[in-house]
């Protein structure tokens, strides 16, 4: 589990985290549509004649406009929020954690590194799933149980596959 969410009413984990952000990505689409569709109202409902009737209608646009504005902004952040922490690999509890470690890192005179960040690439298909055409799609493509998880420390970048399993041999 990460966090409870109010927007869902329900927790956000390992199970459904690619669900919540498609939500999240889908909804900040359609506030931009509405938006774009609320200021083309506006716009070709200019008075042309000074007609009453159209003035209570086009008042009441402007008013689901003006509460649509800070609706999109908000959902923008919590995207933009949700995508950075993804690059980063973290969940929104691993970040405040980690901003407790960076802090007792360098008053320790080290630099913290996250465990779990394994590059931008694969700590997108960690979260999103290894097909790129199923990442828009609301479908959980979970790899692992979500108790043990792929760490930096467990990639070995320079040494070829086959030399892994003799480094696997001699370890044990």
């Amino acid at each position: 589990m990460d966090h409870h969410c109010i927007w869902i009413n329900n927790c956000v984990g390992h199970e459904n985290y690619k669900i919540f952000l498609v939500f999240v990505l889908y909804a900040v689409i359609a506030s931009f549509y509405s938006m774009i569709l609320i200021v083309g109202s506006v716009i070709h409902s200019a008075p042309k004649d000074e007609q009453l009737s159209s003035d209570s209608s086009r008042t009441l646009i402007i008013i689901c406009g003006i509460i649509l504005c800070p609706l999109t902004l908000a959902l923008s952040v919590l995207l933009g929020w949700h995508i950075h922490l993804i690059l980063q690999n973290k969940t929104t509890i691993e970040y405040h954690e980690g901003v407790r470690a960076m802090w007792l890192a360098e008053k320790g005179g080290d630099l913290y590194h996250h465990p779990y960040d394994l590059g931008v690439y694969e700590n997108l298909i960690s979260v999103l799933g290894r097909s790129i055409f199923c990442w828009l799609c609301p479908v959980s493509v979970n790899t692992g149980n979500g108790l043990r998880f792929r760490a930096s420390y467990d990639i070995l970048p320079s040494t070829p596959p086959c030399d892994l399993q003799k480094i696997a041999l001699h370890s044990h």
